[in-house]
């Protein structure tokens, strides 16, 4: 999907065709804007399956491109992984953090506070490789011929045009007709987004 397919539906809710009170590249920066929101409550519209290399122990951290865990499937050419709580790997083995490095990883462990960010049992031996899903960073869309950098970036067409019309109309935010459609346009906005969550989560297979 193009940007200029989001900007142009915008323009009309803007009721600015001519583009006499925004300009493009208003626009287009409040759109990118919209695709770092929409990640940020949804990480899984901008992802992608790789094969981590990891470090020697239990610490282990995405690359500089990936922003959140999603998954660690499993090993690279063997074992699946499973997410076991951190505090079941305490009360299963308090010394786990100082065990003996393994020949494969059983299970991870992550912290929502610190989303790049996962830990592995046994430790890892450097040079291991997982199979993981991670949330990215969407590409800034340089021109209005630019694709909007999101998986399925059709689903999010609507929410995107709420967040540039959210943006246009703040900025106009001491008319109090459109301070009021600011407000309408960011409700609208994050609605979308927590109810596709919700509606993905219903829907979504179950891992085994």
């Amino acid at each position: 999907m193009k940007a200029s397919r989001v900007i142009t539906q915008a323009r009309v809710l803007l009721n600015d065709p001519d583009k006499v009170r925004w300009t493009d590249a208003e626009l287009l920066g409040w759109l990118n804007g919209g695709q770092l929101q929409i990640v940020a409550v949804r990480p899984d519209a901008k992802s992608s399956t790789v094969d981590h290399t990891l470090v020697a122990g239990v610490e282990q951290t995405l690359g500089a491109t990936g922003l959140r865990v999603l998954d660690v499937i499993r090993n690279v050419g063997g074992r699946t992984i499973t997410l076991v709580p951190r505090d079941q790997l305490n009360e299963f083995d308090p010394d786990w953090y100082s065990a003996r490095a393994g020949t494969a990883i059983k299970h991870y462990t992550f912290d929502a506070n610190a989303p790049k960010a996962f830990e592995v049992y046994p430790p890892a031996s450097a040079g291991m490789k997982v199979r993981l899903l991670q949330s990215l960073l969407p590409t800034d869309c340089a021109t209005l011929d630019s694709d909007v950098d999101l998986v399925s970036a059709e689903l999010f067409e609507s929410a995107l045009i709420d967040f540039v019309c959210y943006r246009a109309w703040a900025k106009d935010g001491d008319v109090a007709p459109d301070a009021e459609r600011a407000a309408n346009a960011i409700a609208t906005f994050m609605h979308a987004l927590t109810g596709k969550s919700e509606s993905d989560k219903a829907t979504r297979p179950a891992r085994k």
